[in-house]
C-alpha cells in the first residue's frame, strides 16, 4: 500500500463568507459539477451530522471510495474518515473556514492511501492528481461557486 504524508493548504477566498464556503462544501451532490475529477457522487446516509457519501473520481485510474464527513454547521467544519474503497484504501481530512479582513481563511488537509496493481510511480502520480495537484483548481472552483450562488440570490 502506498501512503502519502497529509497534504495541508490555506488560501484566503475572498468575496465569500466562511457560511457560504461551508454550504458549498457540504453540497455533496453538487461536486461533479465542481470538481471535474469526480464523476458522481452519491449520498449513502445520514445520521445527525454524519454522512456518508461515495464518490467515484477519474484520476489515471477509475477509483471508488465511501467516507463518512461529519459536519458541524456551528464551528462550520467538516472532518472525514475513511468507510471502504477500491484503489482509495485510507482517506482522511478536513476543511476548516475562519472570517478575515478580506475574506474566509480556508484550510484543507487531506492524506490519502491508494493500492493498486499498478507501478509505484502511477500510484504516486494518481494520488497526486487525487491530493495535491487538484487543490489549487478545487478551491478555485469554490470561489467560482460562490459567487454564482451569490450572483443568483435575490435582491
Amino acid at each position: 500500500m502506498e501512503s502519502r504524508t497529509p497534504v495541508e493548504r490555506s488560501t484566503v477566498l475572498r468575496g465569500a463568507s466562511p457560511r457560504d464556503l461551508y454550504e458549498i462544501v457540504t453540497d455533496f451532490e453538487a461536486y461533479p459539477r465542481l470538481f471535474p475529477e469526480l464523476k458522481a457522487v452519491r449520498i449513502v446516509e445520514r445520521r445527525g451530522t454524519i454522512v456518508r457519501v461515495e464518490f467515484r473520481a477519474e484520476v489515471v485510474l477509475t477509483v471508488r471510495y465511501v467516507l463518512d464527513l461529519t459536519c458541524d454547521p456551528e464551528a462550520l467544519t467538516v472532518d472525514w474518515t475513511f468507510v471502504e474503497g477500491e484503489i482509495v484504501t485510507d482517506s482522511v481530512g478536513s476543511w476548516r473556514f475562519t472570517q478575515v479582513p478580506d475574506g474566509t481563511k480556508t484550510d484543507y488537509r487531506v492524506a490519502m492511501a491508494i493500492k493498486a496493481p499498478l507501478p509505484g510511480f502511477i500510484i504516486r502520480r494518481a494520488t497526486d492528481a487525487l491530493v495535491g495537484a487538484s487543490i489549487p483548481g478545487m478551491f478555485a472552483s469554490l470561489e467560482r461557486e460562490a459567487r454564482r450562488r451569490r450572483e443568483a440570490r435575490p435582491a
